[in-house]
């Protein structure tokens, strides 16, 4: 029988996703675990060309995972959902990063492997420019996770980011904030869009005037919530009474900035985040945030792509999750 990629990754003493990045070559693994991942394979007799090919040609129990990056702590849980529900289910994985490819790279790789399938996790308006690429006869299966573009034919995993934003903002005005300042995300993602919309909605049902003064222009990055906070309290400005960052790394840079200028966190100001990462329990104080279930995202996506595979009709093309407010010590 033919060695699979956990089994490679087991002789390496590696995860099966640092195996399939070794594989494929990705930057982000040390030149070490490659040779250990490589000599592996070579001892196994593993091929992962023809691991994703039968043999007249058409994809075999291999699923692809396709995401910007895996630096953020938001695309690693949901690789673990991903991971986790492929392998309960026989299939192997590959994972593909987009950011520093061309579309056309990614594509390119995709047709040659010739997976069963895609979950992809690329927040950006490329994803539908990637998977039209994708497209023939048979079309691709594939699942997007998070984000959707209007008019997408492929279903998709995601939560109400306006709702969740709504509940998070009203419960802010709740403990009694008015000025409340909100950091975007990049705005050409919907779910910062969503999240913009939802802080917008909950002033309005508060009868709060809208301040555009009050929002800042994030990226979902730490270095970012603390460099805008830093400039804020360096022009003098009157601190708002709360801060509500629209991911969770934004707002640790936040608290980060605050305590490195004595601002009492909660006390002179709360600070709210978004996603609850594991970070978000070890930060000083501890985060109160929005948490989506972001594993479990993967996970269902899994289970909606197998269902595509096999030929058998979605209970949902659209999959909303739920999101609640985890109450912590920084609001």
């Amino acid at each position: 029988m033919r060695s699979s990629l956990r089994e490679v990754a087991k002789a390496a003493g590696v995860s099966p996703s640092t195996a399939s990045r070794a594989l494929s070559g990705h930057h982000q693994v040390s030149e070490e675990t490659r040779r250990r991942v490589l000599e592996a394979a070579k001892a196994l007799g593993y091929d992962p060309g023809r691991a994703r090919k039968g043999k007249n040609g058409p994809a075999s129990r291999i699923l692809a995972l396709i995401v910007p990056d895996v630096s953020s702590p938001f695309y690693c849980a949901i690789l673990e959902g991903v991971e986790a529900e492929a392998f309960s289910r026989g299939y192997d994985l590959v994972l593909y990063t987009t950011r520093g490819r061309s579309r056309e790279n990614v594509v390119q790789r995709l047709l040659e492997m010739r997976h069963s399938g895609l979950v992809v996790v690329t927040p950006r308006h490329e994803e539908d420019k990637m998977l039209r690429d994708l497209g023939g006869d048979p079309p691709v299966n594939a699942v997007i996770v998070d984000h959707r573009s209007e008019g997408t034919k492929f279903p998709h995993v995601t939560v109400d980011n306006l709702r969740a934003a709504l509940q998070a903002t009203g419960y802010l005005v709740s403990r009694g904030h008015r000025r409340i300042g909100f950091i975007t995300g990049p705005l050409e993602i919907e779910s910062a869009r969503d999240r913009l919309r939802g802080y917008r909605l909950a002033l309005e049902e508060a009868g709060i005037g809208f301040d555009e003064g009050l929002v800042l222009s994030g990226d979902f990055q730490q270095p970012t919530g603390y460099r805008l906070i830093k400039e804020w309290i360096k022009q003098g400005k009157p601190m708002p009474d709360a801060w509500f960052c629209s991911n969770d790394l934004m707002a640790a840079g936040v608290l980060q900035a605050l305590a490195e200028a004595g601002i009492s966190v909660p006390e002179d100001v709360a600070v709210m985040g978004f996603d609850d990462l594991p970070l978000a329990q070890h930060t000083r104080p501890p985060l109160t945030t929005v948490r989506q279930p972001i594993r479990e995202m993967g996970q269902t996506a899994i289970r909606m792509l197998l269902r595509l595979i096999e030929g058998k009709p979605l209970e949902a093309r659209r999959v909303v999750l739920d999101t609640e407010i985890v109450v912590r010590g920084s609001a």
